[in-house]
């Protein structure tokens, strides 16, 4: 069995808990939460596929998350709310991540590598390879990420610029 380094697990545990936050809450009635979005973008070009995830920063405010769209929008999700309505008033630290999963080899029966050594090897590497980080692993933690957001009563939009560049 493999094992995943610190960052490789607090990567899934932010994943899990944003999947959570999407999958909960489809009611009218819930939490009071102000209407989030923004953009996040890559070194000045829209980021697709990224996940924005808000943590309270104190007492108030509700973890939120969102899924960036081609354009590099997103709009928050918030646990027990309406999917889309954003997260509670406060203060929070913002992080942004993404990983592109290495991709297996689709060697089927009727392929001459099929059940060869080439196969086997490239079944390997592949199983060896590690995710991906597009975005830089500073941005993935609370305690590290430099973005935060302050949600007020109306609606808010906020701006992520990720930078590809080791500061």
């Amino acid at each position: 069995m493999r094992q995943l380094s610190c960052h490789h697990t607090h990567f899934c545990l932010t994943l899990f808990s944003a999947l959570a936050l999407f999958s909960v809450g489809c009611g009218q009635s819930g939490p009071a939460v102000e209407y989030v979005q923004g953009v996040v973008t890559l070194d000045g070009a829209p980021l697709e596929g990224a996940t924005v995830f808000f943590s309270p920063k104190g007492s108030a405010g509700k973890g939120a998350a969102g899924k960036t769209q081609p354009d590099g929008s997103f709009t928050l999700n918030t646990q027990g709310a309406k999917p889309g309505a954003g997260t509670a008033v406060g203060d929070y630290s913002v992080t942004v991540s993404k990983v592109e999963m290495p991709e297996f080899p689709n060697i089927s029966e009727d392929d001459p590598r099929y059940g060869t050594a080439e196969h086997d090897r490239l079944q390997q590497e592949a199983s060896r390879a590690k995710p991906k980080a597009i975005v830089p692993e500073k941005y993935n933690s609370s305690e590290t990420s430099p973005f935060t957001a302050k949600v007020e009563s109306g609606s808010n939009t906020f701006t992520f610029d990720v930078s590809s560049k080791n500061d």
